[in-house]
């Protein structure tokens, strides 16, 4: 399955922390770091979740297992909130 932001998701930086709001919904989250490389990452281009763990196994000391876990969460969680669509 493949991602994209949602046209509905806005973000700002502050105090080093990534902040998203829905504007359709008003749900908003706080990214950490790894979260924040996601939607670094989800910037110019439809992405897999397979190309998401990929660059995170590659950048991060994580195992490719605890890295999958985490990133369906993430991805669960964001479709929820509507910070991202499938494509």
């Amino acid at each position: 399955m493949s991602y994209k932001r949602s046209p509905d998701a806005l973000h700002a930086e502050v105090n080093g922390s990534l902040i998203l709001m829905n504007v359709e919904s008003l749900a908003y989250f706080e990214f950490n770091d790894v979260a924040k490389r996601i939607w670094e990452f989800l910037s110019d281009e439809i992405r897999s979740q397979e190309q998401i763990i990929t660059v995170l196994i590659d950048e991060y000391d994580v195992k490719p297992e605890h890295c999958k876990s985490a990133v369906a969460t993430f991805l669960k969680q964001a479709l929820e909130k509507g910070f991202v669509v499938e494509a």
